[in-house]
Formats: structure tokens, sequence, C-alpha cells
């Protein structure tokens, strides 16, 4: 696949090019800083700052002022091997040499060890070799914005006195001081990015030795999607590793497809189709939206292993003179949208908690259901005995026997107290004051339980796309088999039969017809 080996460079603006500068050459603020370069003074970037915000707020224009740009530009590891200063001031100064700006640079590895790149910060304006001074022609007159004004009179009050933070500059005096010249327009258009690309892919393929390790630079009209660099502290990081993740699922696929012979010209249909067109159409009609390019990307993914699978079903079949594909029967294809990764979905919700309460409960109704059986057992035992106690005291001479229940019937209402106590200390051992606080608590419980496992259910569907297909119906008509002559008057008999059992039905019928005719001759 070519995404391996695509060379990365990308180019960023920088509100804060001071603080951008000691971020990226400060060994405590980075993992591994092999060397720093520049070309000017720290002042520098000091006066480029303010004379940039100056001129920003002089402009009027909204949003936030450029005070300088930066490349950041990948090198294959094997460049570790070289001097690492050298390294920088290799790469720092090819740039300078082109465009004769300011420039601070520096060379990092990540924590890991695993991203070898370089910060190349670098001015838009040249310098001038003498400060550029405007000299005024009459007196000027500046507003509390510092906006110059035609008269005196817009920056007086109503007393006739010059108003707080404005200002005037007498004819003959200095009203303008410019260290720098206008910005330079290249640096910001595609064209300088793309030039760059070319050039630094270029002078890092002279320093690899190993042919393997060679770059190329990524083309946008290719069948492939290039990947997003996600920086440290990037807060879109998750939002760009998906985003990653189906790009290198739809590469993965134009490899397949070129393998069952699908040509680049194809493909580049295909993703101009499924890709590039709906993306275009959903910004216009509601700007850059992640998730909708992300279910543009999931459905495309989709089509494309449909399509494949079509090449697939057709490679040994038929085709007529005209080289389409004959179908003798429907064919069926899967072109579901690629689900997004599991990590996407975050973390399943756990019901461990809800689970553990529920068993807790339905413990506590256990133990109720067993003491109110005994306490039933003990009741019906204890009725048995009153009803023969009763039965027993009708009859005469039956003292003992009559003792002798009064004796167990006494016990069973000990049993039956002590049984109905036991129920009552189990429902306040668990913090209960009644049966029904028990009965409510559990169903809460449950309730709170399947609400959980509805979340459960919810996670383990979200992000899997549902089935569709992609289906393509035969167009060969059904070719009708020659019957054999056994098969034939085989058709014919059955036929033969069919007449017999016709005739037999009508005859019946006339018969049937006959009896009733006689029948209500007899009536009359």
């Amino acid at each position: 696949m070519t995404n391996g080996k695509n060379s990365f460079l990308q180019v960023v603006k920088l509100p804060n090019v001071r603080g951008r500068v000691r971020y990226i050459s400060d060994p405590k603020r980075q993992e591994n800083l092999y060397a720093t370069f520049t070309n000017v003074e720290s002042k520098y970037w000091i006066y480029l700052s303010k004379e940039n915000q100056k001129d920003f707020r002089k402009s009027g224009t909204d949003g936030k002022c450029i005070e300088a740009r930066e490349l950041i530009i990948m090198l294959p590891p094997s460049l570790i091997q070289y001097d690492p200063d050298m390294l920088l001031k290799y790469f720092s100064a090819k740039f300078v040499e082109r465009f004769d700006v300011a420039v601070a640079s520096a060379l990092h590895h990540n924590k890991a060890k695993t991203n070898l790149h370089i910060h190349l910060i670098f001015s838009e304006r040249q310098a001038f070799d003498e400060p550029e001074r405007k000299i005024a022609a009459r007196n000027r007159f500046y507003d509390e914005n510092g906006k110059h004004v035609r008269t005196k009179k817009e920056i007086l009050d109503e007393r006739g006195e010059i108003r707080p933070g404005c200002r005037i500059i007498k004819k003959g005096e200095v009203y303008e001081s410019n260290l720098f010249k206008p910005k330079n327009q290249e640096f910001k258009s595609k064209k300088f990015t793309k030039e760059m690309k070319y050039y630094y892919t270029d002078l890092i393929n002279d320093l690899v030795k190993d042919p393997a390790e060679k770059l190329k630079v990524f083309d946008k009209n290719s069948p492939y999607l290039s990947t997003r660099k996600i920086g440290k502290n990037n807060p879109k990081a998750e939002e760009i590793r998906i985003d990653n993740y189906l790009r290198l699922e739809w590469n993965h696929m134009v490899d397949r497809a070129v393998t069952e012979g699908v040509t680049e010209e194809e493909l580049c249909q295909v993703k101009k189709k499924e890709i590039t067109a709906p993306a275009q159409e959903s910004i216009i009609k509601a700007g850059w939206k992640p998730d909708q390019f992300r279910k543009i990307l999931q459905k495309a993914i989709g089509k494309l292993r449909g399509f494949i699978q079509f090449m697939k079903e057709i490679r040994n079949g038929e085709f007529d003179a005209r080289g389409n594909p004959l179908i003798r029967h429907d064919l069926r294809f899967d072109v579901t949208p690629e689900p997004l990764p599991e990590s996407a979905r975050g973390e399943r919700p756990s019901s461990a908690l809800q689970e553990a309460e529920v068993m807790r409960l339905d413990r506590i109704l256990q133990k109720m259901k067993k003491a109110e059986q005994k306490i039933y057992a003990i009741e019906k035992v204890k009725l048995k005995l009153e009803k023969d106690l009763k039965e027993v005291q009708k009859k005469w001479f039956h003292g003992k026997e009559k003792k002798e229940l009064e004796q167990k019937i006494a016990g069973k209402r000990q049993e039956l107290k002590k049984a109905q106590e036991t129920l009552s200390e189990i429902l306040k051992m668990q913090g209960y004051e009644n049966a029904l606080e028990v009965k409510k608590a559990y169903k809460a419980a449950v309730i709170e339980l399947e609400g959980v496992r509805k979340l459960q259910s919810e996670w383990d569907q979200k992000g899997i796309p549902e089935k569709k297909y992609w289906v393509i119906k035969a167009n060969v008509p059904e070719q009708t088999k020659q019957k054999s002559i056994h098969e034939r008057l085989e058709e014919k008999k059955r036929g033969v039969e069919q007449q017999k059992k016709k005739e037999r039905k009508r005859n019946l019928d006339r018969n049937c017809l006959c009896i009733n005719s006689r029948n209500l001759q007899c009536f009359r």
C-alpha cells in the first residue's frame, strides 16, 4: 500500500511566535530535544510579534493575528545516525537559502522515539536593512484606537480639549517606523505547501541510504486517502484517530480492488463518486462536519467491499460479445457501511453495582419468604390443633386429651411469636422498617438494572451499521429443459386420469339431480 512511504510536511499558523520559539527549544518541555538552530537573535521575534500585531490592529481584520508560520517535517528513523546539529542546520539553511527569512528550528524525537521530526519556524517578512521611517508632511491626528483621522476636531471633547488616548503627530515628526517589509503572500498559498513537500522529500531522499526508506509525496489524485497527524496534546486526537482508522480501511479495500484487477482510473472514479462529491456537497450545505464525513467514508468502504465481491463472482463467469457479464441468477453482495473501531464507542456501561444490589435484595426477600412459610406452617398446625380441641370439648371423659391439646396449642403460639419476631429481625438487620420498603427497594433496583442493560444493548449496537445489500438481477433468461419420453408419457397419463375424474364427477352430479327430482315429485 502506498500510504506507508509517503512524506509528511505540515504548515502551521502561529499566533504567538515568541512562545512557540521558546517551547520548541526548551529541553525541560520536550521529551527528546537533539538540536536547535536560529539565524537571528531572540529579540528579533519580539520585534516581529509587535509589528505584526500593530499592523493587524490597523487593518481592522477579525480573528487572530498570524505572527509567523511553522513547518513540521517528518524524517525517516535512519536519519538519527547523522550528527543532529549538522542535520538540523542543513534543513534550516536550505530554507533560508531559498527564501532569505529568519528561522528558528529544533530537532525532536517523541517520547517513544518512533517519530523523528523538525520544527522550523519562519518569518513571513524580511527585515529592512535600515528601519523605514515615514515623516508627517502635516499634522496628523489619531483617536483613542490609534486610527488616523483627518481633522483635529474629531479628537476633541465637548470642552474643546483633546480626549484621553488621542494624540497629535506634528509636521516633520516620524509618525510611523517599520522594521519589516510586507508579508510574502506566497507563504499562505497552497502552492507553497505543495512545493515544500516535494522540496524536502527530495532533500530527505538524498540523505537516506536504504532504498526501502525512500519517500514520495502523496498524490491527492490517487485512489488512496492520506492520514492525518495527531499532534501532541491535540484535543481532537480521538476524532483524528477514528478518521485515520477509516481512511486506512478504505486504503486496504483499494489494495484488494487492485489485486482483483480494478484499474486505477476506475478506483479514482469510485473515490470521486462515493467520497469526494458527497463530501463537497455536505460542506456546501452545512459546512465541515467530521461526523458526516465519517459516515460518508463508512458507506464508501462498504460499497467498495461489495464491488470487490462482485469482481470475484464474475471473474470466472461468461461474457457476451460486448464484454458484459452474463448473470444467470440474482447476485447479492454485502455493502454494509464499515463499523467504527470499538474504542470509538467509549467504555461499555457497567451493571455490576445494580446487579449486586438486586442480588442483595433478592436474598433478603428469600429469607423473608422462608420466614413467612415457617409462620404459615405453624399457623396451619395450630389451627388443626384448635379444631381437634373443639371436638374433644364436646366429649365426656377426655380431660387428659384436652390438656395435651391445650399444651400443644400453647407451644405453637410460642413458636408462632418467635417466627414472627424472626421476620421482623430480618428486616431490621437490613435497615428496613417493614416488608413494603424491601419490595419497593427491590422494584426500584430492578428498574435501574434494566435501564443500565438497555444502555449496554445500545452500546453493543452502536457503531454496527444496519446490514445492506447490493442486488444484481439476472440478465440471462432461464432455459427450458427438454423433457424425456418417459416424462412426456407420465404427463399424458396424468392428463387422462384427470379427465376420467372429471367425467365421474359429472355422472355423479347427474344421478343426484335425478334422485332429487323424483323425491320432489313424491313430496308433491
